[in-house]
């Protein structure tokens, strides 16, 4: 049975509806009030999807930056939000050349949501390129999925303290939960929330305020059994395509 806790949303915010926003109703309203609260000049957005939190983030960011592995959210949006920049490919080295433009503008850059690829490399890959830029501002940054364990362990796998302008890490600032979109015990949502301070001065806080919760949904997961085969996607994929089977790759497809 589908069941999307996310609806239905009540808000002072004008939702449309024909957006595709997968987020629960608890990340709803924390993203809008972060980015009602930050406002930023400029707001970066890795994984748009069909644009459900890229409407918040164009409302409330004088310039916005979506990130995307593939060109259909540039084709599918740009007439709706004729403001966004769009930029297609792979989100860690794209998003270095991000920076550059926004500097190259005279922007100041604010937010970045993370909300890409969620395997473990991928999100290193993503954190790593984040922060090893020579940021002059501070920025929040929002990861999304972060109760999925790939997405968790890539989040964890990072030496934070390596990184003096990483005030503040919380891999829990939104918890998530056994998700409930057509999934059987698989491990979604939550919100990471990692503060970069180019000016700060003291020792890092890191918080995973919910590892107990964490670690009793998984051991009671999926996730157990379908992380460790991981590596036979490509397999799987090659196999679905031949046999013209629908996949979640093929999601953009379905604007």
């Amino acid at each position: 049975m589908h069941s999307n806790v996310g609806i239905p949303f009540f808000s002072a915010f004008n939702i449309d509806e024909d957006l595709e926003w997968q987020m629960s109703r608890a990340e709803k309203y924390c993203f809008i009030n972060l980015l009602e609260h930050i406002r930023p000049n400029a707001a970066i957005e890795i994984g748009t999807y069909k644009g459900g939190s890229l409407q918040v983030l164009n409302h409330f960011s004088n310039n916005v930056y979506s990130i995307d592995i593939s060109n259909a959210p540039a084709r599918f949006l740009s007439d709706k939000f004729p403001n966004v920049n769009f930029r297609i490919g792979e989100s860690h080295t794209t998003i270095t050349k991000v920076f550059k433009e926004i500097e190259l503008a005279g922007l100041t850059l604010d937010f970045i949501l993370v909300d890409g690829d969620h395997t473990t490399k991928a999100v290193q890959q993503d954190l790593l390129a984040i922060l090893a830029y020579p940021h002059k501002h501070p920025i929040t940054i929002i990861l999304h999925d972060s109760f999925n364990p790939q997405s968790r362990r890539g989040i964890k796998s990072i030496n934070y303290k390596a990184y003096p302008s990483v005030a503040y890490v919380e891999l829990d600032y939104i918890t998530g939960s056994f998700w409930h979109n057509n999934t059987y015990r698989e491990m979604w949502g939550g919100f990471a929330l990692i503060k970069i301070d180019p000016f700060n001065t003291k020792p890092l806080v890191y918080m995973a305020s919910q590892e107990h919760l964490f670690q009793r949904a998984y051991w009671s997961s999926l996730h157990l059994i379908k992380d460790p085969f991981h590596f036979l996607v490509p397999l799987k994929q090659a196999i679905f395509r031949r046999l013209g089977i629908k996949q979640r790759i093929d999601i953009y497809d379905e604007f």
